[in-house]
């Protein structure tokens, strides 16, 4: 397992530096509102067996195998908050690249309905 925080870290960092402009923080906000996202379909297996339930934080532990389906719509929410911030600095003169930020949205509600459908896990049950 590994901590969210780090996962964002070495997307920032690893990943994508060239094409990152965002800070550190709001790419870990970006990273945590992805792993609530996935978290209201899913329990994660940090937080098996814990009464009450942690918050979702940097902290969290994250499986490879959650991560595989939470990075998604982490990517997405990273694109558009990148997307947001290139269109909020046309009044400074600077042209914006890459895709606008409703041109993601769209995605991102397609992932965003798709997740319940890709946390469903169901053990065997034999009879």
């Amino acid at each position: 397992m590994a901590k969210l925080a780090d996962l964002a870290q070495t997307f920032a960092t690893q990943e994508r530096p060239a094409g990152n402009l965002l800070d550190d923080e709001t790419v870990l906000a970006q990273a945590v509102a992805a792993t609530r996202i996935y978290a209201g379909f899913a329990a994660l297996r940090a937080h098996e067996g814990a009464d009450p339930v942690p918050d979702i934080d940097g902290d969290t532990n994250i499986t490879t195998s959650e991560w595989a389906l939470i990075r998604p719509l982490f990517m997405l929410y990273a694109e558009r908050e990148t997307a947001l911030q290139l269109e909020a600095s046309r009044g400074m003169g600077i042209d914006p690249f890459g895709r606008s930020a409703s041109e993601i949205a769209a995605e991102v509600a397609q992932a965003e309905a798709d997740m319940p459908h890709r946390a469903f896990c169901q053990p065997i049950i034999t009879v």
